[in-house]
């Protein structure tokens, strides 16, 4: 019998397509999976948009790019994953990002040192959390939150402070936590991605 013409890329194609069975650990390690990944991706570019901006016009070019979780390649990650990204502090410098609820919970675990690393966990049935923490690697993180006077100029913190006028993100050192990174994730949209199908939800963003 002549085999069928394409017979074993039309396979490929319908074993692609097929449903994957997926427990809820295989689900929660995407999240921790693809929650690393968006993480990753926006602080490397936050560090090198920064640096390049410092270097162009100082803190007044800066600002504008403090925001990762708006970066348009981190905004594709998160549509592709169906995730909704935010940064939250304890010390904010933009008071959007001031945490409630059960996010200050999970920011609390990391400045007592209860968590360290990156966490997932359900937040009812339709939702994961996915958080990391955010801590000040790179020296460029403090010529706009070192200490006023010192790594911070006077002037460039007055810049600061019009726009930011209830800014509490000063005085960190390297290495310090400054804050933590939540990811929302749509259960359906995830699920949708891991089989390669369309998505499920239309969540407003």
């Amino acid at each position: 019998m002549k085999p069928i013409e394409g017979g074993k890329e039309i396979a490929q194609e319908l074993e692609r397509h097929k449903i994957k069975r997926l427990t809820q650990q295989d689900i929660l390690n995407a999240a921790q999976k693809y929650g690393d990944s968006v993480v990753v991706v926006a602080e490397r570019l936050h560090v090198q948009r920064l640096a390049e901006h410092l270097a162009q016009g100082g803190i007044a070019a800066a600002i504008p790019y403090c925001q990762p979780e708006n970066f348009e390649e981190v905004e594709a990650l998160q549509d592709k994953f169906g995730a909704i990204s935010r940064r939250f502090s304890e010390r904010p410098r933009n008071p959007q990002n001031v945490a409630r609820g059960g996010t200050a919970q999970a920011l609390a675990r990391y400045s007592s040192g209860q968590q360290q690393g990156a966490n997932v966990e359900e937040l009812g049935q339709d939702q994961i959390r996915y958080t990391s923490p955010i801590y000040l690697r790179d020296e460029t993180c403090l010529s706009c939150h070192g200490t006023v006077g010192q790594e911070l100029g006077e002037s460039d913190y007055t810049l600061i402070k019009e726009k930011y006028p209830q800014d509490q993100a000063t005085g960190y050192k390297k290495g310090d936590l400054m804050g933590m990174w939540e990811l929302t994730f749509d259960k359906m949209d995830l699920v949708a991605f891991l089989n390669d199908q369309p998505k499920k939800s239309r969540r407003p963003r």
